[in-house]
């Protein structure tokens, strides 16, 4: 290896670990809740790869453990549906919002840590390149692709996330009966609710981070994604029968 490719492959770890670095300090008590693993530095075990995660049966297996557990049909599809609207979007708002950085969160690139009890703790990525914006001090590293701007690193976001969580969707549907829409409505929460409690956590400006995440809620919903409808899916157990008119939901087969 030539000292300059040594150079380079120094940067581009320290740019990757420089950001997740910032994301786990935005929970102190929990800093996996928003940072993110490079899967090269991590062993196999209980590590799941998203599209595997989708074609074995483990949103299925989820959905079922949470029902077991809360009997509450609606409540277990929000649980399932939340867990991977974080696991792939979430975290990335969250560094947008903050870092004005992004990686790729295409099924292929992601895979997803499971708890002792079955649930979604971690997330990791087979590539660390990260996509950043124009005047970004690591623009130059390797390791690096720069967009020409906030709304184009928006669209990209929404576009890879949009295709890695669209058969998660189509598969919790199936199993809990629940609209489609409904379960991107939780993606729109998800991404509303990053791009407004994060900067307040990370000290970084709350106008950027608004604007950011209007971007993404802008470009998935151009896609024709419900992610501006109201999410109807409780947070907690126990939230009464289901209103006639809440057309996001068709009866249990």
């Amino acid at each position: 290896m030539t000292s300059s490719t040594a150079g380079e492959t120094t940067a581009a770890v320290s740019v990757f670990d420089e950001t997740v670095g910032v994301l786990a300090g935005l929970r102190p008590g929990y800093p996996k809740f928003y940072s993110l693993a490079d899967l090269s530095t991590q062993s196999r075990r209980r590590w799941v790869p998203l599209e595997r995660a989708v074609s074995g049966g483990r949103v299925e297996l989820m959905f079922r453990n949470y029902f077991a557990e809360s009997g509450d049909l609606r409540f277990a599809t929000y649980l399932v549906a939340d867990a991977f609207a974080h696991g792939v979007l979430g975290r990335a708002v969250a560094s947008f919002v903050t870092t004005g950085r992004v990686w790729d969160t295409g099924a292929e690139n992601l895979a997803v840590r499971t708890d002792i009890e079955g649930g979604l703790d971690w997330a990791g990525v087979r590539d660390t390149t990260l996509r950043v914006l124009p005047g970004d001090p690591a623009a130059p590293a390797s390791g690096t692709v720069v967009l020409p701007c906030e709304e184009a690193l928006a669209y990209w976001l929404a576009c890879r996330s949009r295709a890695t969580l669209a058969p998660v969707f189509d598969g919790l549907s199936e199993v809990s009966t629940c609209d489609v829409d409904t379960l991107w409505s939780t993606v729109g929460e998800c991404v509303l609710g990053a791009a407004t409690i994060v900067p307040t956590f990370a000290s970084t400006s709350p106008e950027v981070g608004y604007r950011r995440g209007q971007y993404v809620l802008k470009a998935l919903h151009d896609a024709g994604l419900a992610v501006r409808t109201r999410n109807a899916l409780p947070r907690t157990p126990g939230s009464g029968p289901i209103p006639v008119r809440d057309r996001g939901w068709r009866s249990v087969r």
